[in-house]
């Protein structure tokens, strides 16, 4: 938030409180009115060489101005010199040798009408570099547009929905702030204020997004620091702990079996839920899927790097018990193209319509105009989400001794050695297809209702 500028007023009235040594205001871009038990003076503080200084008002113009003469002359005269100071920065002079130079010169000049010249002449590259330099300034709506041009646009949304949670939380406080001047506290505030409404993953993406933002403008060398670091999720009701949710055997048979078929949801999505099941794969990855994607042929599903959350196209082998999933769901197609229609018939459907069902049917409160099924998915493990099917997905294959960086392979997971990402390009397609086939058969006897002597795979929960 920019600093208020001082007022005639202010340094009048200015005094040392009881208990204190000095009292300093601040009228911004470095300058200060001091006031100690000695006395009160005007001083600069500026950076030169990558050290921090601090230089007084010109002894020149202290006594030039007199303390006989109006406040208001002598805080005009204090800007005057700080608008000085600062083109001499920008001509990459240090004010204080500047000074030491000036005083050097023939004091007489400064009375001789040539000297008054260059004085309003100086006066005027000062005004016209202080112009400049409020030009060359951003405000952060400014600085967010650039970052959206540049790197936001390139998120699969182009960045619609980043734009539209800083329309509501941030743009109202940070928006015409120059984003050089914004801090921590600036951030903390945006933050608290979502956090304060319930919205607590709200409150970290809102934070990922600025310090993304502020990083572009340190790389591109728009800013010099950052006011997200050092501020942590935790502080804004993050939560530190990764989910570990997995579903035991004992859940899956009775999730297939029993749960599933009574608990309202329409066949296609009871058909969605085996698929993510079989598959391992993502649930926005599935509701995005098209007819084109799937080839019942070669038993194959196709993800296109557009839809998959890690920008890397994936080829999914499909089990009987995935082609099962499928064969339902395209039995049941209502577009040409999308193989979860939204209701206007022009896309697919919000990637988060399968998730609030499943949700719903998890809950002990029914809400208006949702489903009042609310305990028809509840599992004895607790809630689960579409993400956790995934998660179950792998550590099934895992059990039934299919080797880790295989299910890594499956899960379409971005190798984090870059080494190994460079020059180990091979897909695993055979290995791939065997640890599918290996999750579909025991899914499908899972699901069987008359196989009533499974014997379960014996899993350590916590």
């Amino acid at each position: 938030m920019a600093i208020k500028k001082l007022t005639t007023k202010e340094i009048d009235n200015a005094k040392v409180a009881d208990g204190k040594t000095e009292t300093i205001l601040r009228d911004g871009d470095g300058l200060e009115f001091r006031v100690t038990a000695s006395g009160r003076y005007w001083q600069m503080r500026y950076q030169f060489a990558g050290r921090r200084r601090v230089l007084s008002i010109n002894e020149d113009e202290r006594e030039r101005d007199g303390e006989a003469k109006p406040d208001e002359h002598r805080l005009s005269t204090a800007r005057r010199w700080r608008g000085w100071c600062r083109l001499q920065l920008a001509k990459g002079i240090d004010p204080a040798q500047a000074r030491q130079d000036l005083a050097a010169a023939d004091q007489q000049l400064i009375l001789d009408q040539q000297h008054q010249q260059k004085l309003a002449e100086l006066e005027r590259e000062t005004k016209a570099a202080e112009a400049a330099l409020h030009a060359a300034r951003m405000t952060f709506s400014e600085l967010f547009n650039r970052w959206e041009r540049v790197q936001l646009s390139n998120r699969k949304d182009q960045g619609s929905e980043t734009r539209r949670s800083f329309q509501k939380d941030v743009f109202p406080l940070l928006g015409n702030l120059y984003a050089d001047e914004i801090n921590r506290q600036h951030i903390a505030r945006v933050l608290h204020d979502i956090v304060e409404r319930g919205a607590k993953r709200m409150a970290n993406h809102t934070l990922s997004d600025l310090r993304q933002c502020f990083g572009y403008a340190i790389g591109a060398g728009l800013l010099e620091n950052d006011p997200t670091s050092h501020l942590k999720k935790t502080s804004f009701g993050g939560n530190s702990i990764e989910r570990d949710r997995v579903l035991s055997e004992s859940e899956l048979r009775y999730l297939l079996q029993t749960a599933l078929p009574n608990c309202k949801l329409s066949f296609k999505y009871q058909a969605a839920i085996r698929v993510l099941l079989g598959t391992a794969a993502r649930i926005g990855e599935l509701l995005r899927a098209q007819r084109s994607h799937i080839d019942l042929t070669t038993r194959t599903w196709f993800i296109p790097a557009d839809n998959a959350k890690n920008g890397i196209s994936h080829l999914i082998y499909l089990s009987d018990f995935a082609m099962s999933g499928f064969n339902e769901i395209f039995s049941l197609l209502e577009h040409p193209e999308w193989l979860f229609m939204d209701r206007r018939g022009e896309s697919h459907v919000c990637v988060k319509t399968l998730t609030k069902q499943i949700s719903d049917r998890q809950t002990n409160t029914a809400m208006s105009g949702r489903s009042q099924n609310t305990q028809a998915l509840v599992l004895s493990g607790g809630k689960w989400t579409p993400h956790d099917l995934r998660r179950t997905a792998a550590t099934l294959m895992g059990e039934l001794g299919v080797a880790p960086h295989v299910i890594e392979k499956c899960l379409n997971h971005k190798e984090k050695d870059k080494v190994i990402r460079t020059y180990q390009l091979q897909r695993l397609e055979a290995e791939q297809r065997e640890a599918f086939i290996l999750l579909g058969e025991r899914l499908a006897l899972l699901a069987n209702t008359e196989a009533d002597n499974v014997i379960l795979l014996n899993r350590h929960t916590a």
